[in-house]
């Protein structure tokens, strides 16, 4: 099954990545989880059986019919002292080799695309063309046309985008600290104070939102969450002291509740847009919880469930004349001070 996937020669000691044709879902599915099982094999790691078949939600027999498929294609792979193979293990020879991955066609343009829009403000901006040229050279394998045309339909965009290069060093100790449950000592500036701060950090997730990156966490002894803007980050240090995820945090209900990069309580929220900018409204989804209403004039109204009033707040600025907010009362507030703040500044201007 799995002899068009993994090489048993001389391709073994490397990972090597050719194209493929489209393969089905269900066998796409197939082929990562019998991946990643090798990988943790290969790692040293011993899952039972019922601990892998719980990992990817399927059953026990289907993960013996990966571990078979594993051995029909020359992995060693054999059973406890006992030689239960619920208990399941590679023989040493075997996990000093990793396997060979092909990728579809569809794979490689999508890998190529992320590529082109990390832009060239990315911290990894050198490994990223590098790897480009390995994907265009795999996708001239199967098709020539493919590889002549994939980056000639994309085209860099957007205004005032931030440049992360200067920033490799601390997004690699950020992802090193959140894997290895580590706190971090930290100096960060914000906008709000005039010198920067130091404190003890636990880093729990990296998310970019609009172009930028941030990193969300805590700061011990504080139950908040504490987000951080990478690029404001003066140093970081990585120190020995481990830590543990507050059993609080949910990191899907914080996509889930939070409009952007700000976790506040979740409320309701109805902004109504005028006819002409209707159907761009509709091409987008804002949030999640969203849902748009119809009104009689051409008008829609869209609700949505979201925290983080500050940057609801500017989204709407963002829409001129053509939003309006119904609800709630804080929010239509603030969207009507900032307004006058801001004719009043173009009134003294006269």
């Amino acid at each position: 099954m799995l002899c068009d996937l993994m090489s048993q020669g001389a391709g073994r000691g490397e990972y090597t990545l050719r194209s493929m044709p489209q393969p089905s879902k269900r066998r796409d599915r197939q082929v990562v989880r019998i991946l990643r099982i090798l990988r943790a094999l290969i790692e040293g790691s011993q899952p039972s059986v019922r601990d892998l078949a719980a990992k990817f939600g399927t059953r026990r027999e289907t993960i013996y019919r990966d571990l078979k498929a594993l051995g029909d294609a020359g992995y060693a792979v054999v059973g406890d002292e006992s030689g239960r193979l619920s208990n399941p293990r590679l023989l040493p020879e075997d996990r000093r080799h990793a396997p060979e991955l092909r990728l579809a066609e569809s794979e490689i343009a999508g890998l190529l695309w992320t590529a082109k829009q990390s832009g060239a403000g990315s911290p990894f901006s050198n490994s990223i063309d590098s790897a480009v040229g390995k994907l265009e050279a795999m996708a001239a394998q199967g098709n020539r046309a493919l590889s002549a045309g994939m980056l000639g339909v994309m085209s860099e965009g957007g205004l005032g985008p931030k440049d992360y290069a200067p920033h490799k060093a601390t997004i690699l100790c950020l992802v090193e600290a959140i894997i290895r449950r580590r706190r971090c000592a930290v100096r960060y500036q914000s906008p709000a104070s005039q010198a920067p701060k130091e404190y003890s950090y636990d880093a729990y997730r990296l998310l970019t939102v609009n172009g930028s990156l941030y990193c969300i966490g805590q700061v011990p002894p504080n139950d908040n969450i504490a987000t951080l803007a990478v690029d404001r980050i003066q140093s970081l240090t990585i120190t020995e002291e481990e830590f543990e995820v507050d059993p609080t945090f949910d990191a899907e209900r914080h996509s889930r509740e939070s409009f952007g990069v700000i976790w506040e309580e979740p409320q309701s929220i109805v902004v109504r847009f005028s006819a002409e900018q209707a159907p761009y409204v509709r091409e987008r989804q804002w949030h999640p919880s969203q849902q748009i209403h119809d009104l009689d004039d051409g008008r829609i109204e869209l609700t949505l469930c979201a925290g983080g009033i500050y940057e609801i707040t500017r989204w709407v600025l963002g829409w001129g004349d053509a939003a309006e907010v119904v609800s709630p009362l804080e929010l239509r507030r603030n969207v009507q001070e900032t307004l006058n703040a801001a004719l009043a500044m173009y009134r003294d201007a006269d």
